[in-house]
């Protein structure tokens, strides 16, 4: 009878975590309870490839003002396949600011060659301060070794955003 009793218990309670789970209930599964399947608070997009591809200097830094938090969204952060690509060069400082999950907006087909996803590189307010976070760009194709080519702009492309957290 022990057993039967212990069986039915069981089963109860997880009819019920089901029932939370379908009726719209939080779960550990729901979308919403996942911070990185939302936007980020703020958004501030690094120069397009193309544009970067022709610059002779660095791009002016950016400013952002956070509370403890929120969330900073960087587009055209993700590494990119192709032979132009924004690659982050300085995450600043981490007891500030951390670096969170990506937020995918285009995801690539399975089997694609070559392809990179779109969306937002995300960085997470952790506590009051202020960092810098530096991205470079790179050209493949012409910057083998950036060194060798400062004339072509290569190795001193750069953007910047400078974040004080509240």
């Amino acid at each position: 009878m022990r057993r039967i009793t212990g069986g039915v218990a069981a089963l109860l309670a997880a009819a019920s975590l089901l029932t939370a789970c379908s009726s719209g209930g939080p779960s550990a599964f729901s979308p919403v309870a996942d911070p990185a399947s939302r936007p980020p608070t703020t958004e501030i997009a690094l120069p397009d490839l193309d544009g970067a591809n022709q610059a002779a200097s660095p791009y002016p830094a950016s400013t952002v003002t956070l509370s403890v938090g929120q969330r900073l969204g960087v587009p055209g952060g993700l590494m990119s396949m192709t032979a132009v690509t924004w690659e982050l060069s300085s995450a600043g400082d981490g007891a500030v600011l951390r670096q969170g999950p990506d937020f995918i907006t285009h995801a690539c087909p399975a089997n694609s060659v070559g392809c990179s996803p779109k969306g937002d590189q995300t960085f997470i307010a952790v506590a009051p301060g202020s960092t810098t976070l530096t991205w470079q760009f790179h050209n493949r194709g012409i910057c083998l070794n950036e060194a060798t080519a400062p004339a072509l702009g290569c190795g001193n492309i750069t953007k910047s955003i400078q974040v004080t957290v509240q």
